[in-house]
């Protein structure tokens, strides 16, 4: 069964993912250049779809592949749009008004589907987004996953932001991935 993901991989050019024992690193993905009884070889592609070298692995360290989730179908999608995520998308005009405070720009994304934006707590959390709405003490985000779905909504307060980012490679990888679950839907 093993050897038939990998000669699929390899004559379809489909994603796997491969989960190695005794790793910390989550998993490898990419498409089976070629394999033996005794190694893979892999073209690894990094979470962003960008190609990321030659991977040539021991099966006997894998311990277990991943073929046809979400993750790699997103991968999938992004390997197929490279331009989409490479391109930052967001520009800020250059008048001073959007400097005169920490949450002016940020004031500007309410309501803004177009840009998603990184938020890092005091705690070192961090969370991905649009922005619902704001007061003087809080914030609401539609918090969206690595995969473009959404979490849910979530309410914070102003003191524990520590940064905001907008649109970075994760932010437009989420955006990617949102945009295409929610237009396959309509």
């Amino acid at each position: 069964m093993i050897l038939d993901v990998l000669q699929k991989s390899k004559e379809k050019r489909t994603l796997i993912g491969i989960n190695l024992y005794g790793s910390d690193n989550g998993f490898y993905c990419g498409y089976v250049r070629d394999y033996n009884d005794a190694f893979v070889i892999l073209q690894h592609y990094t979470k962003f779809g960008l190609s990321d070298g030659i991977l040539v692995h021991k099966l006997a360290d894998i311990k277990y592949f991943e073929t046809e989730t979400d993750y790699l179908k997103g991968i999938q999608l992004l390997i197929d749009s490279p331009n989409e995520i490479l391109k930052q998308t967001f520009k800020p005009d250059n008048s001073t008004s959007n400097l005169d405070s920490f949450t002016n720009l940020f004031e500007s994304f309410i309501g803004n589907k177009d840009y998603f934006v990184k938020f890092e707590m005091n705690d070192d959390e961090i969370y991905f987004g649009f922005i619902e709405w704001c007061d003087e003490e809080s914030f609401s985000i539609i918090n969206i996953d690595s995969d473009g779905s959404i979490i849910g909504k979530a309410i914070f307060k102003f003191e524990d932001l520590k940064l905001y980012w907008v649109d970075d490679l994760d932010c437009r990888k989420r955006k990617i991935l949102y945009n295409k679950k929610n237009t396959s839907r309509s």
